[in-house]
C-alpha cells in the first residue's frame, strides 16, 4: 500500500508523467551541464511519484537509492554502499512479502520450473563466488572491504528474490541493477572499465524505473513472464 492513496483514474497518468519527468532528468544527467548532485535527480523523482503509486517497501527502496546515488555524487563510497545496501533489505522485503501473497500459493514445481529454479540458483552461487575470489580481494582491508562483502551478500539475496518473482520486469530490473554494481566494483577493485559511467548509471537507470513501473499498478499491455512455477 502506497503512503498517500490515489484515485484509480489516475494512476496510469501520474506514472506515465512520473517516467517522462525521469528520463528527462537522466538525458540530463548525461548532458555536460554542471549542476551539483544532478546524480540523485532521476531516482529522487521516483521516490516522490512513489508515495502516491508504490508499496511503501519499494517508495522506501527508491529514497535509499537516492540518497546513496547523493553519497555517490560528494565522493562517499561508504555512505554510498550502505544506503544502497538498505535500498536492497527494503526490496528484499517486498519481494518476499510478493512470493508469499502472490506467487507461492499458485506454485506449481513442473520439470521445467525445477529447472528454471536449478539456474536461478546456480546465478547466484556463481555471482558471490565471483564477487569473493576475483572482485573483493581487491578491495582495501577495513571497513570497505566487510562493507563491500555484505553488500555482494545483500545484492544477490536481491538477485535471487526478483529471479523468483514470476515477472520479466522484476527479473530484467534484479539482473541490470547487478550488472551496475558489478562493473562499478570491478572498476574500483579490480581495473579501470572503459565507458563505465554509461555502463553503470544507463543500467543503474533502467533498472530503477523497472521496479517502479513494475511496482505500481499501472500495467503494460501483453506483459511477458519469464516463468510461471
Amino acid at each position: 500500500m502506497a503512503a498517500f492513496r490515489l484515485k484509480e483514474l489516475y494512476i496510469r497518468p501520474a506514472a506515465l508523467i512520473s517516467t517522462g519527468i525521469f528520463f528527462a532528468l537522466v538525458a540530463i544527467f548525461f548532458l555536460p551541464i554542471n549542476i551539483p548532485h544532478k546524480l540523485a535527480f532521476p531516482v529522487f523523482t521516483l521516490f516522490v511519484a512513489g508515495l502516491w503509486l508504490l508499496p511503501w517497501q519499494m517508495c522506501l527502496a527508491m529514497l535509499c537509492s537516492a540518497l546513496g546515488d547523493y553519497m555517490g555524487s560528494c565522493g562517499n563510497f561508504i555512505g554510498q554502499m550502505g544506503f544502497f545496501a538498505l535500498a536492497h533489505i527494503w526490496i528484499i522485503s517486498y519481494f518476499i512479502k510478493r512470493y508469499k501473497e502472490r506467487v507461492e500459493p499458485d506454485r506449481k514445481l513442473t520439470a521445467k520450473a525445477k529447472g528454471y529454479l536449478t539456474m536461478v540458483i546456480f546465478c547466484t552461487i556463481a555471482l558471490l563466488v565471483t564477487a569473493f575470489t576475483v572482485i573483493l580481494p581487491g578491495a582495501p582491508q577495513g571497513i570497505e572491504k566487510i562493507g563491500a562483502s555484505c553488500y555482494a551478500v545483500i545484492i544477490s539475496t536481491m538477485l535471487l528474490s526478483g529471479l523468483l518473482q514470476r515477472s520479466s520486469l522484476y527479473a530484467l530490473g534484479a539482473v541490470l541493477f547487478v550488472f551496475s554494481d558489478f562493473i562499478l566494483a570491478w572498476n574500483r577493485f579490480v581495473e579501470p572499465v572503459p565507458y563505465r559511467n554509461y555502463l553503470v548509471l544507463g543500467t543503474y537507470y533502467l533498472a530503477q524505473w523497472l521496479l517502479f513501473i513494475r511496482s505500481t499498478k499501472y500495467r503494460i499491455k501483453s506483459p511477458i513472464r519469464l516463468m510461471r512455477f
